[in-house]
């Protein structure tokens, strides 16, 4: 019985330790991983809006409008940039989109998923204009992945169609992008299909909608 009742002492004692080292640890960099965050989504939004746009954070004011999103104006013309939160094949995708007045989305980035390696994970592949052996060994380049690029002139308001007979949309000359877009269409990851779907339903069920409420 004496046992037992050390063990359970030195087992209570030591999760009392291990939670105050928890709780300090959180104190002490709840400030740098905030910043962080902060900073990754400044970055994120000045992604999907051209040079020159100022952008303010705005929040919604009922349920029909997100409880956070920003505007981006530069004179008469204004964006609407939107978190957007979709279900994967294994996660939850959560990209941000910038839209104008008339639904045409204007620029779009992937900021959190765990979708399969090498197959879901590729809606955040930035195609490398760097030799091989020089992208072994120097800084990841930065910019925006080949998969959300495609979206840019797509609208909302219409279906997004997608096509999976054209290949994929880097590899594609000018002529076969700009006909992708006359049919409101992006082009599907090679073995990747529900990711595909689940970022465009995503822009045509919550974007929309946050859109209309905004805009009346």
């Amino acid at each position: 019985m004496k046992d037992i009742i050390k063990l359970t002492l030195v087992i209570t004692i030591i999760s009392v330790i291990a939670a105050l080292i928890i709780a300090f640890t959180f104190v002490k960099t709840k400030d740098t991983i905030a910043a962080g965050q902060k900073q990754a989504q400044e970055e994120a939004l000045k992604l999907v809006v051209p040079e020159g746009f100022e952008i303010s954070e705005k929040t919604g004011d009922d349920s029909s409008v997100p409880q956070q999103y920003w505007v981006a104006e530069k004179g008469d013309e204004v964006l609407y940039i939107f978190k957007i939160a979709s279900t994967g094949y294994s996660s939850n995708i959560v990209y941000l989109v910038s839209i104008d007045t008339n639904g045409g989305i204007q620029g779009m980035t992937v900021t959190e998923q765990s979708e399969t390696p090498g197959l879901g994970t590729r809606v955040q592949e930035v195609i490398s204009k760097k030799y091989i052996w020089n992208g072994l060994f120097s800084e990841k380049e930065k910019g925006n992945a080949w998969f959300t690029e495609q979206f840019k002139g797509i609208n909302i308001y219409n279906d997004i169609t997608i096509d999976k007979s054209m290949g994929e949309w880097h590899k594609l000359d000018e002529t076969s992008k700009a006909s992708l877009r006359d049919k409101n269409g992006i082009t599907a990851i090679t073995g990747a299909t529900v990711s595909t779907i689940a970022v465009a339903r995503g822009l045509v069920t919550k974007a929309r909608a946050y859109l209309q409420a905004i805009r009346g």
